[in-house]
């Protein structure tokens, strides 16, 4: 434990600090941890804990000596001495002993601080592409092509009242409103182009905006906002054409991973503010990225639809989030809302329509709905279970006689958070994994290079972690390699060099030696990370198991498997760890970013957000904790890939059976 450094002046309020490699330096208060000075800095760390020190993913270290170019004489001791759990962490050689928690560290004097690459929140690799639907074409927005004669003394007229008369004879238009915007461009606009203008309609009843001669392109954007990722996609409003998309980590990741810390998060008016503030930021900075890739300006998009989970809509409202997090999880509002971007700090055309989609209830939000919408299961015979998996795995089950959803609470362990060394889907991370069942062979792939480990020299792999589709392979590789039983315990007898204890005895599996990584040391995956993927496809499973039994089916005619997890896991691993029911391989199918199909449908076909508002009303929510079998369904599910439930599917393939030697080449 450190001891406290003389040299530190108590009696100084601030003191410089510079994070590394960035070099960003400022003064910071005394006090302060690490965590929140880099972040007040705009410098990013791992934060999935929310600052509980819980995770241990925001480790730094301090650099010693004296830094002439900054003026800077840097020391361990000029931080607060070590809390208890960064202790244990250096006794049990989880934690290099120069490291340091920056949620725990508070600044004492100057310091010169390194943040190694596996703590910082790189840009991550958000795979939220689109689907290739048919989509009808009648959106909310249109442009209208007028003539608007000079004013003359014959008439009082105004020149709205003027345009508006015009609007009704010409376009049938009648009891038209106008914004305000759009009021104050009317008088400049009017008088250029010989008269001709071009006025933006939203919902046949208000003008948003009006520009001098003729431009008949409208835009709008679909946009998903997920509780990690935020997806944001350019429409032209004429064709229904997807034209660009660009996409960014959610900004609020920095207080912590799941929605119950989102919720902590916004405790007082100020920080819901902060928070709303942040998604708002970066769906501007996202508009503008969208607009810049097709030549357009931010004023040119005049719509927005959302879609997000509940406690996200309610933060991007600036409504108090907390009535979601207690019984009855309550929202203020489930009916969709349309609201002035303006009034939420979007920089696009100030009178534009942001249309957020309804939610179902607490914590089945209109992503969800959007997925339905996308899906249609409520328009056939076939029972579809749709699975949308994230941060808060997400159910649909449904035909065209009865819906059923559900939310399960799977954590961000099938995302890669939360483990021993998981990660974001950023560059670096191990993305695929096999072993070889007959040799207990092990290679890897990682994000950015396409070769496999054992094709490529160790010093040119640079490993950072396991991000979620890794995840799911090592489970199901485990299992089929016999290294793991179907209760998940690791199989020591087998003795592989890869299987050992750590430094308390605990099993632990090394899926990348430190000569193959980025951080300079081994990479494994620990008995507890195996607990925390049963858990989550437990939960998951019994969620499916509850809705099937409330419907009266054994087993969905179809699986669909939504999101960006969804787009990128193995199916047939996913299957082998009974992440959902088996019907058929041929029956199970990844959809992609459904809720963005939703969100771009409800975008292109007004009408389609009425057929929305009615899919939200139709839906029975299931409080699964509420179900008596629950509890039941949900251990059984934990087994690998279940205690009894059977998977035909499976047989002599990925289940414990020896796969094809061709996988394994």
């Amino acid at each position: 434990m450190s001891s406290p450094n003389p040299q530190v002046n108590q009696d100084k309020k601030s003191h410089r600090v510079c994070f590394m490699p960035m070099g960003t330096m400022a003064e910071v208060a005394a006090g302060t941890t690490l965590r929140d000075a880099a972040k007040d800095l705009g410098v990013a760390i791992e934060a999935v804990c929310n600052g509980r020190g819980s995770c241990h993913k925001c480790r730094v270290r301090v650099l010693e000596g004296h830094f002439e170019d900054h003026d800077i004489r840097s020391h361990g001791d000029n931080l607060s001495s070590h809390r208890q759990t960064e202790s244990h962490l250096i006794e049990k050689g989880r934690m290099r002993a120069d490291e340091r928690l920056s949620c725990q560290a508070r600044v004492l004097g100057e310091l010169m601080v390194y943040i190694p690459d596996e703590s910082r929140r790189t840009h991550a690799v958000v795979r939220k592409s689109l689907g290739q639907r048919e989509i009808n074409v009648d959106p909310m927005v249109r442009n209208y092509r007028v003539e608007l004669p000079p004013a003359t003394l014959a008439s009082r007229l105004g020149d709205w009242e003027r345009l508006a008369d015009i609007l009704e004879e010409q376009q049938g238009l009648a009891a038209m409103n106008i914004d305000l915007h759009a009021l104050r461009t009317l008088p400049q606009a009017q008088r250029t182009n010989g008269g001709v203008l071009t006025v933006t309609v939203w919902n046949d009843c208000e003008v948003i905006r009006i520009v001098g001669g003729e431009r008949l392109a409208t835009y709008g954007m679909a946009v998903d906002l997920g509780t990690t990722t935020i997806a944001a996609y350019l429409c032209s409003l004429e064709t229904g054409e997807a034209l660009a998309s660009a996409s960014a980590l959610n900004p609020q990741v920095g207080h912590g991973d799941d929605i119950m810390n989102r919720i902590a998060s916004c405790n007082g008016s100020l920080k819901l503010a902060a928070m709303q503030k942040m998604v708002a930021d970066t769906l501007s900075q996202l508009a503008r990225q969208l607009a810049m890739q097709v030549s357009i300006t931010t004023d040119d998009i005049s719509e927005i639809v959302l879609v997000a989970n509940t406690v996200m809509h309610h933060i991007f409202l600036g409504i108090d989030p907390h009535a979601l997090g207690v019984v009855p999880f309550a929202p203020t509002v489930c009916r969709s809302v349309d609201i002035k971007a303006r009034d939420l700090g979007i920089s696009i055309l100030p009178s534009a329509n942001i249309h957020l989609m309804p939610v179902e209830a607490g914590f089945v939000g209109s992503d969800n709905v959007a997925v339905a919408l996308a899906e249609g299961p409520h328009t056939g015979e076939a029972l579809q279970l749709i699975i949308d998996i994230g941060t808060n795995g997400e159910l649909i089950l449904g035909n065209q006689d009865r819906m059923l959803s559900a939310s399960c609470p799977t954590g961000p362990a099938l995302e890669g958070a939360n483990l021993s060394f998981g990660m974001r889907a950023t560059p670096g991370a191990i993305e695929r994994v096999r072993i070889d069942p007959t040799t207990r062979e092990l290679r890897f792939r990682v994000i950015g290079n396409p070769y496999w480990s054992n094709k490529i020299a160790a010093n040119e792999i640079g490993a950072l972690g396991i991000c979620g589709s890794a995840v799911i392979d090592i489970v199901a590789e485990l299992l089929n390699a016999e290294l793991i039983d179907h209760s998940g315990r690791f199989v020591e007898e087998i003795g592989s060099e890869r299987l050992r204890r750590d430094t308390d005895g605990r099993l632990e599996f090394v899926i990348a030696w430190a000569t193959q990584t980025g951080i300079g040391r081994d990479i494994c995956f620990t008995q507890a990370d195996i607990r925390a993927v049963q858990l989550a496809k437990g939960a998951l499973y019994a969620g499916a198991q509850v809705l099937l039994r409330k419907f009266g089916r054994q087993q969905p005619d179809k699986v669909l498997i939504a999101g960006a997890f969804g787009s990128v896991i193995d199916l047939g691993r996913a299957l082998a760890i009974g992440m959902f029911p088996d019907s058929g391989l041929e029956n199970i199918l990844s959809v992609g970013n459904a809720a963005g199909d939703g969100a771009r449908i409800a975008l292109l076909d007004a009408r389609r957000r009425t057929e929305a508002d009615q899919i939200a009303r139709l839906v029975e929510y299931i409080e699964l904790t509420a179900d008596p079998y629950f509890n039941q369904d949900f251990v059984d599910a934990t087994l690998l890939p279940h205690a009894e439930d059977d998977f035909p599917s499976l047989k002599g393939s990925l289940a414990g059976q020896r796969p094809k030697p061709a996988e394994y080449a």
